[in-house]
């Protein structure tokens, strides 16, 4: 990662590893966690928008790090998961 990332670009990159929470809870609320954050700080400016994106690449590497304890753990699926019986 670089110090100076887009934050279109970090918005991305986390939504991806959100998506790849094995559980299905954690990756929803993962997912819910990243739009909210980057919709409260939207209209950031100057220090403050420096500081969120600094956090958020400190929230980006949680993330990384969390998607790789699920692998190495994975839990049973969800009943969110399953197909649909027809």
């Amino acid at each position: 990662m670089t110090a100076g990332m887009a934050p279109k670009a970090m918005y991305r990159m986390m939504l991806r590893q959100a998506n790849q929470m094995t559980d299905y809870n954690f990756r929803m609320y993962s997912i819910r966690r990243v739009k909210a954050g980057f919709r409260t700080n939207q209209k950031l400016q100057g220090d403050e928008a420096k500081a969120a994106l600094e956090e958020g690449e400190r929230q980006l590497q949680v993330l990384q790090r969390q998607v790789i304890l699920g692998k190495l753990y994975p839990s049973a699926r969800s009943v969110m998961e399953m197909p649909n019986p027809v």
